[in-house]
Parts: C-alpha cells; sequence; structure tokens
C-alpha cells in the first residue's frame, strides 16, 4: 500500500519538473536569440518606430530641404535606427547610456568644431526648453504636418512664437551626454504627422 502511494506521487511530480525545466530552456534559448545585437551585460530598450513614411513626404513639400546645420567636417556619429537595416548598421544605430541600449530617433551630428544650427524650412517655433540629459530642445513646426526637433545644441537664438526662415540659424552646436560625444553636437529629429521618420529621407 505504501510503495502503490509513492509511486503515484513521483510520477506526476517528475513530470512536472521535466516540463518546468523544458519551459526555462525554451524561454533563456529564446532571449539569447533577440539579444543578439548588443552585450550580454546589457540592457535593451525597444522603441517601437515607424519605418513606412519615406519619399512620399518629398512629394508633398515643393521647397528644397536643407541640411541643419552650416559647417565643415560634420560627420554623422549615430544614424536612424531602421528595423530594416542589417545588423551592422544597427549596431551603428544603437545609443548607449548608463548601461542601456536604445534606438537612435534621430541623427546624432559631431564635429571637433563648433557650427551652426540651421531651420531646414520655413516655420514657427513651437517650444523652446531645457533638458538635464538632452541639452537645449528647441521645436519648430513647418507645413505638410512636419515637425523638427533640434537637441544637444546651445546659445539659442529663437524663442517660441518665432516665424522663421529656411536656413536661419536658431542656435549652436552644443554637447552630447547621452553618447559622450565631442562639444559640438546635433541630435535631429523628424515627425511628419506625429510619426518618426529618418532625417536622411527629405535632406537633398
Amino acid at each position: 500500500m505504501t510503495k502503490k502511494r509513492l509511486k503515484d506521487w513521483v510520477i506526476p511530480a517528475l513530470s512536472l519538473f521535466v516540463l518546468t525545466g523544458l519551459l526555462l530552456l525554451y524561454y533563456l534559448l529564446n532571449s539569447i536569440s533577440q539579444a543578439s545585437l548588443v552585450p550580454s551585460d546589457t540592457y535593451f530598450i525597444d522603441i517601437l518606430l515607424d519605418n513606412k513614411i519615406t519619399t512620399e513626404v518629398n512629394k508633398e513639400i515643393q521647397t528644397e530641404i536643407i541640411k541643419p546645420y552650416k559647417g565643415e567636417n560634420i560627420t554623422i556619429s549615430k544614424y536612424y535606427y531602421n528595423s530594416k537595416d542589417d545588423e551592422t548598421r544597427q549596431q551603428q544605430s544603437l545609443i548607449k547610456y548608463e548601461n542601456i541600449y536604445m534606438p537612435n530617433t534621430g541623427i546624432l551630428y559631431s564635429s571637433d568644431t563648433e557650427f551652426e544650427i540651421l531651420a531646414i524650412l520655413d516655420g514657427k517655433v513651437t517650444s523652446v526648453k531645457e533638458d538635464d540629459i538632452l541639452g537645449n530642445i528647441v521645436e519648430i513646426e513647418h507645413s505638410d504636418n512636419i515637425v523638427t526637433i533640434y537637441q544637444s545644441i546651445k546659445d539659442v537664438k529663437v524663442k517660441p512664437g518665432d516665424i522663421i526662415k529656411q536656413g536661419d540659424t536658431i542656435a549652436l552646436s552644443g554637447p552630447n551626454k547621452l553618447e559622450n560625444e565631442k562639444d559640438n553636437c546635433l541630435h535631429f529629429e523628424v515627425y511628419k504627422e506625429g510619426n518618426l521618420i529618418n532625417p536622411e529621407t527629405i535632406i537633398k
């Protein structure tokens, strides 16, 4: 009688133990495969980015869009993160801050020397503020539901409500604390109808 009770208890317990082990192994292997882009000792915040809007923006804008800066030897330190890019490009589009990796939502420009920050289109300044991490931030609304955001800048020359023209200087390059980049940076973002888009697709 005792032996029979022992068998009835042991078999379900062993089955449950094996099933639990298999489930844990599955989730472990799945986690490892998802974290292939970044080192194992870091965290990765996955931000859903809209990569569907491309050349249609150019069709709606009659004016040629200029670069958001004026100066020499200005390079791209971090590209816009696109989920369709290859793994190497995606790695180059990640921003690291305090051991956390995040997809870059714009383009990070940098230079060894100071450069001017320009408005890419006519528009109206809707916001000027300062952030402990991103530095000074200027937001400009343009026609065709386009909004541009300029971050990591200094010596801001505009204020909310100002009407500006394409090519107007709105600030100077400043430090970027997210990437510990050079002292002269610009982090530039573009929104179309509330969706993030790659600035490179509209700048000629």
